[in-house]
């Protein structure tokens, strides 16, 4: 069942919850030889030595108390234990006798939150990571503030960043503006979408129209469909046929016909014949469609935009990270498509390492509370009382870790150096490997 949040989002957020529906426990393509697994580091120091899982050693230290708040009980406890257990490979990974790693349950409610990040604050956290989703970061916000401690959240609701909370999730408007600055140095100009009417596809169709007005590229088309309607459903074709003006091109097929009939000479005869075995004539007005589906429903709408005449040898299909998905190149209509998303070769690694340790393949973003661990685990080396800043934090060099580069800047949104990818027809390829540096953009 799709794990869901206990309160509407508000139009124009974007979550977990699009990424969590289509998550499987299956394993994910190999696409390139993979690295040796380090545990994060700042960019601008060395990587350092990589370490076997082993517990941390214990000694006379002073312990640095990190909270981790996560559903670990209720309908999202699956997620909220594949984050744990990540967490718990970082820590391992670490091996800092100094670091205390406090997990703490949310039940996936706002109250079970607040009740956790208390108990956090009590138990003298000076670090919290969580909760997974946004409707529980406002609880949380007001406690630690009132102590001075920040927060990294796994929601990628951008909406609750900033005033000491970090968006760490990976989020729609990172995958759109770097697949569309892609397709951009690749000579595509004009864009239409193909949105769910959701707060998912709010936040894509808002980020597309930035991305856009940013690039002066165009926004040609814009068609929504409800998330509740059937497979199968006729609604499907008809807004296929809004979508690529499929009415309007088939009546101008009519009257090419009509008109070149009356011609008796053997060219416009040919011509007449090659014009009936097509449906529509002309191209539509769009060079690129943006589609944020993923699963089944992708699946069902790919080769339907095809059928009328939407042709994926002329537009190029781009998605978002729901595209992440190899059995996707089984339906022709989506090979060649395109969307941004973490170095699959370093996904898999985190994917076989968690699977090794608990014998199942976790989560999608049971990675993030790997990568955010490994940044408290980091952070912690600081003096004691500059580790967890702002400045600390907001590090302008950024950090890496198995979702590649990041860093926060004010804003509290995590920015990510992503890949291009391609459906293929043999699994998913590498189109722009991630960037490994913040290098080239910092002032």
């Amino acid at each position: 069942m799709e794990p869901v949040e206990n309160t509407t989002k508000a139009a124009g957020a974007q979550d977990l919850d699009d990424l969590l529906k289509s998550d499987s426990r299956s394993q994910q393509e190999d696409l390139s030889n993979t690295g040796s697994v380090d545990p994060l580091a700042r960019l601008i120091a060395p990587q350092p030595p990589v370490r076997g899982l082993r517990p941390p050693q214990t000694g006379a230290v002073k312990p640095v108390k990190i909270a981790i708040l996560l559903p670990l009980s209720g309908p999202n406890a699956a997620i909220g234990n594949d984050l744990l257990r990540a967490a718990n490979m970082a820590l391992f990974d670490l091996s800092n006798p100094a670091l205390e790693l406090l997990p703490l349950d949310t039940m996936g409610t706002a109250t079970g939150a607040e009740s956790a990040a208390a108990e956090a604050l009590v138990e003298g956290a000076k670090l919290i990571l969580g909760p997974l989703f946004s409707s529980s970061v406002a609880p949380v916000r007001v406690l630690a503030q009132s102590r001075g401690v920040k927060v990294i959240t796994f929601s990628t609701n951008t909406t609750v960043a900033g005033d000491g909370v970090y968006v760490m999730g990976l989020t729609v408007g990172q995958q759109i503006r770097r697949v569309m600055e892609f397709s951009y140095r690749q000579g595509l100009h004009d864009f239409a979408i193909l949105a769910p009417d959701s707060p998912y596809g709010d936040a894509v169709i808002e980020n597309v129209i930035t991305t856009s007005n940013d690039l002066g590229l165009s926004l040609d088309k814009t068609v929504r469909y409800p998330i509740n309607i059937e497979p199968g459903s006729q609604q499907l074709h008809e807004i296929a046929k809004i979508l690529g003006d499929y009415a309007e091109r088939h009546q101008q097929l009519i009257n090419e016909i009509k008109l070149n009939e009356r011609k008796d000479d053997p060219e416009s005869k040919e011509y007449v014949k090659k014009l009936k075995k097509r449906d529509t004539l002309g191209d539509v007005s769009f060079d690129a469609l943006i589609i944020p589906e993923g699963g089944a429903r992708l699946k069902e709408l790919a080769p339907l935009l095809s059928y009328y005449d939407i042709d994926p040898e002329v537009v190029q299909f781009i998605g978002t990270g729901l595209w992440a998905d190899p059995s996707l190149s089984s339906e022709p209509s989506l090979v060649g498509g395109w969307f941004a998303a973490p170095s699959p070769a370093k996904a898999k690694t985190f994917q076989d390492r968690f699977q090794k340790i608990y014998d199942y393949l976790p989560s999608r973003i049971a990675s993030l509370a790997y990568d955010a661990t490994a940044l408290a685990g980091l952070l912690a080396q600081d003096p004691e009382g500059s580790r967890f800043d702002k400045t600390a934090i907001e590090n302008v060099n950024g950090f890496t870790g198995y979702d590649g580069i990041f860093r926060f800047p004010e804003s509290g949104v995590s920015e990510r150096g992503l890949a291009v990818l391609e459906v293929g027809r043999n699994g998913l390829q590498v189109l722009e490997p991630a960037p490994n540096s913040f290098a080239a953009l910092i002032n």
